[in-house]
């Protein structure tokens, strides 16, 4: 597997993966960019460590929360499905 380079905070990285190029390309954009953002809202004299960190949490707060989203919107689809073949069924679920 070969690695893509991408620059983030101004670090050079390899990256390697499987997902593709242009896919690291972008993620590593939006990190560069969460991180940007995060430096102009008022963090300016936190260290590049604990702007990498924060950004981190940043991410990881997102992802939980759309893990939930999605955890909530499947058990909402199941409970329909169930409705819907009991409809169909002729019985009550």
């Amino acid at each position: 597997m070969k690695g893509v380079n991408v620059e983030i905070m101004g670090q050079s990285l390899t990256v390697a993966s499987d997902g593709g190029d242009d896919y690291v390309r972008e993620l590593a954009r939006a990190v560069d960019a969460r991180i940007k953002e995060m430096r102009g809202g008022g963090t300016q004299s936190v260290s590049s460590i604990h702007l990498a960190i924060l950004a981190a949490l940043n991410f990881a707060d997102e992802l939980e929360r759309l893990r939930l989203e999605h955890q909530a919107l499947v058990e909402r689809i199941e409970a329909m499905n169930k409705r819907l073949s009991a409809a169909i069924d002729g019985t009550s679920a």
